[in-house]
């Protein structure tokens, strides 16, 4: 379907293609199943913004650090800004004197290994994100010594939609899929058993959408394992 267009219409072709509403008839939904539908649309949004390759794109957002605090939340009430609580961290970096430097990405396991949690510097080598709930929990390491420049490659999310009445604009692709994701969801509620047309157009889309997404693969390796020596394997005995 077209983009832009409203929740209400999204809901209401949802319902016709899987049979809860005749479109010959010229039914619309009720103002409670619209809201009804509305809720599960939230839920359908929700489900796409936690799955990889299914948000398109990527943005960077710049935060500053304090100085001498390594732990900071993001999120609707973070300390180092007011947004989306990200569901995870792909890059960083941090700025400084006008030079980037890139900052490892870490799990908790290997934050665990570091010897000396409470090492301050200016420049930031390693970030471990902690995906909490309102706010997701950044620790930086070592602690920055200085107010420097953080900027981060979030994930976008998908947010939720206020009323029936609000407009939705996303790339080619989305709503025909949310339409009968939508569709299917709703269609268990109503008795309504879809047809298997509507759920291999579901399925179908859902993956040329995650094929659109998809991003090359940068392959990372610990720098240790490429010093020492170099052997030529010609020179063996």
């Amino acid at each position: 379907m077209p983009s832009p267009t409203t929740a209400f219409a999204l809901i209401e072709s949802a319902m016709r293609v899987v049979g809860i509403i005749s479109s010959g008839a010229g039914e619309t939904p009720t103002a409670d199943e619209a809201n009804d539908a509305l809720d599960s649309l939230n839920d359908l949004l929700e489900s796409m913004s936690l799955e990889n390759l299914f948000v398109w794109g990527q943005a960077n957002q710049t935060f500053a650090t304090v100085a001498g605090q390594a732990t900071r939340t993001i999120g609707p009430t973070g300390q180092f800004v007011v947004t989306s609580r990200p569901v995870r961290i792909y890059d960083a970096y941090c700025t400084v004197l006008g030079v980037d430097y890139p900052i490892q990405i870490i799990g908790q396991a290997e934050y665990n290994e570091i010897c000396l949690k409470t090492e301050q510097q200016q420049i930031i080598e390693r970030l471990l994100y902690v995906n909490d709930f309102p706010n997701g929990i950044i620790t930086l390491w070592p602690t920055p010594s200085a107010v420097v420049s953080l900027v981060l490659t979030l994930d976008r999310v998908m947010t939720s939609v206020a009323s029936t009445a609000t407009v939705l604009t996303f790339p080619p692709g989305y709503l025909n899929f949310m339409k009968h994701a939508l569709g299917l969801m709703l269609a268990p509620d109503y008795g309504v058993t879809p047809s298997q047309a509507v759920v291999d157009i579901a399925r179908g889309t859902k993956a040329a959408l995650k094929r659109a997404n998809k991003q090359k693969v940068l392959a990372r390796f610990d720098a240790a394992l490429g010093s020492g020596p170099v052997a030529n394997w010609q020179n063996w005995p």
